[in-house]
């Protein structure tokens, strides 16, 4: 059964005293009297275009497969734009579609300047382009500027110790040890397992890789490689794209020193795991900052032409770093402290989590929150199936820029992957006892369009991954049709909520946070409305609670959905 916990809007009136406590420019937090926290942004603000918007991820190989091969493609996704207008969603992220080996499907890029076949062509992208904005969308695409494909010509030469090429990525003689043997220079770890240095026999040298053997790290202290990634950014906003999602920004620097070993982190779990270190030496190098500002005074300049704005930084990281990364330009940290919650979260480790990025924002900068990704469990198997709709809810009513990850409108759970079945390298690097603890196949299953034999993914027999649980009743014409109010339904009602200028700049104001709940008004001059969210046990909540203003109590059994209640 599906969640039941409910989500209430009405318009309020609260007695508010101010007590001033932080001020930045855009926003300002304070307390009421009884210490109510209220976050109030800057109201007059003209807004960009993706502070106002609901990004959308689509991991392209799961989305809508076009030419039966089982595999998503760009036709695909052109062919499901209505969809995404439907939804309410402004900005399409997607993940990669360069030519690759698909070593890591598609993040080992071996030429990131062209469309791997698999799916489709430029030809296709560009029609992609334009069917996005003829929609009125938004597109963003992956940028991976930490490393490439073994495969790439880059790589090639400097192998072979072509010219410019020669010291393209991060290589080192390593250590000869008494006996003869050539071991690497230090403990450094990859994040799939194991020593992050390879041996190769042509050049003499080990190369420096963060995650797969098969994707050596570019070396990001060489001029022309920031040239390169410039004008590969380029390239792609010539084609029209409105921005970019920079891959796994914390690593794609390191000490300039490689005999450093890292230290240990003190935790439990085995030695060859990439958590047995601290990595001090490999993440989050001060020298990152000149390289993300060019990377934005390039944007700047795009802006300046045609309304352009942002990059979007991956880094799992504390507030401190996310803001000093902040600093360099007009780039937004993601926010993933939802995703790394207690599982499940108590409803005051929610709030907490929630406030933590209002209270430590830097100066002039916007908040966001992401729920789910291709690399994270999703909502359902992190937090619980009946919690994922609460979940949408809260996300869509905050003050701050929502990311959905494909599929959790509907709820969909994951898939039980076999090892027979499993493809992701991280999952298989731990072998057949542990790759469950790993592996990213489960969040990564086909969209789930309709219930028949493939979900409406693909019109061929078969998926590159096997369906997730309960996809026949979790699709979009199940849920669609459905008389009762689903996931979808729901969702859809919360994208057309959040246009309303209330909660693109409203005041959020706390209201009450329980064992169970998690309430907030969120108010713009005389219009408020009052979120209240359901995180517990507890089938009913006492809505007599809230100041005698709401003398009812509202059902949230078993077999009741989520519902927006006009009061």
């Amino acid at each position: 059964m599906k969640s039941t916990h409910q989500i209430l809007y009405t318009v309020l009136v609260f007695s508010t005293f101010v007590v001033f406590v932080q001020s930045a420019d855009g926003y300002y937090v304070s307390r009421s009297a009884d210490g109510r926290v209220i976050v109030t942004p800057d109201a007059s603000q003209n807004l960009t275009w993706w502070q106002k918007a609901v990004f959308y991820q689509i991991y392209p190989r799961s989305f809508k497969d076009s030419d039966v091969d089982g595999v998503g493609d760009i036709r695909g996704i052109i062919s499901k734009l209505d969809y995404l207008v439907d939804l309410g969603i402004d900005c399409v992220w997607l993940s990669p579609v360069c030519r690759s080996p698909m070593k890591d499907f598609g993040y080992d890029c071996s030429d990131a300047g062209d469309i791997d076949p698999i799916f489709g062509d430029l030809d296709d992208f560009k029609d992609l382009v334009q069917a996005v904005h003829d929609k009125g969308l938004k597109l963003i695409v992956d940028f991976v500027p930490g490393y490439t494909s073994d495969q790439h010509v880059w790589f090639q030469k400097s192998v072979r110790r072509e010219g410019k090429y020669t010291d393209f990525y991060v290589w080192d003689d390593g250590r000869l040890l008494d006996n003869g043997t050539r071991t690497p220079p230090n403990n450094w770890l990859s994040i799939f397992g194991g020593s992050a240095w390879q041996w190769n026999d042509q050049r003499q040298q080990f190369y420096y890789h963060v995650f797969i053997k098969e994707a050596p790290e570019l070396n990001h202290r060489n001029l022309y490689v920031e040239w390169e990634l410039k004008s590969l950014l380029r390239f792609w906003l010539d084609l029209g794209v409105d921005g970019f999602r920079a891959d796994a920004i914390p690593n794609i620097l390191t000490v300039a020193n490689h005999s450093w070993n890292e230290p240990l982190s003190g935790k439990d779990v085995p030695p060859f795991q990439e958590d047995y270190l601290d990595h001090i030496y490999t993440q989050h190098q001060p020298e990152m900052a000149p390289i993300l500002k060019g990377w934005y005074d390039l944007l700047a300049e795009y802006t300046s032409k045609d309304g352009l704005d942002s990059m979007v930084l991956e880094t799992y990281a504390s507030h401190e770093t996310r803001n000093s990364l902040y600093a360099q330009g007009a780039g937004n940290p993601f926010n993933f402290d939802l995703l790394q919650m207690s599982r499940p979260p108590t409803s005051r480790e929610i709030f907490q989590t929630v406030m933590a990025e209002y209270g430590n924002l830097t100066q002039g900068k916007w908040p966001n929150f992401v729920l789910g990704n291709h690399d994270n469990t999703r909502v359902s198997a992190r937090n619980g199936a009946r919690y994922v709709d609460v979940y949408n809810m809260l996300v869509l009513t905050l003050w701050g820029t929502p990311t959905t990850y494909y599929g959790e409108e509907l709820g969909m759970l994951q898939a039980n992957i076999t090892w027979e079945e499993t493809v992701d390298p991280w999952g298989l690097n731990f072998g057949p006892d542990r790759y469950m603890f790993f592996s990213r196949d489960p969040e990564r299953t086909p969209m789930q369009w309709t219930n028949d034999t493939t979900a409406g993914f693909t019109t061929g027999n078969s998926t590159w991954l096997p369906l997730a649980e309960n996809y026949t009743l979790l699709n979009v014409q199940t849920e669609s049709d459905s008389s009762r109010q689903s996931s979808l339904q729901l969702y859809k009602q919360l994208t057309t909520l959040r246009k309303n200028p209330v909660f693109l700049q409203g005041v959020f104001e706390e209201a009450i946070v329980d064992s169970n709940i998690v309430s907030y008004s969120r108010h713009l001059g005389a219009e408020k409305f009052l979120v209240v969210l359901n995180f517990g046990q507890q089938t009913t909540v006492d809505m007599t609670s809230f100041g005698g203003l709401m003398a009812r109590t509202v059902v949230t059994s078993p077999g009741i959905k989520h519902r927006l209640y006009t009061l």
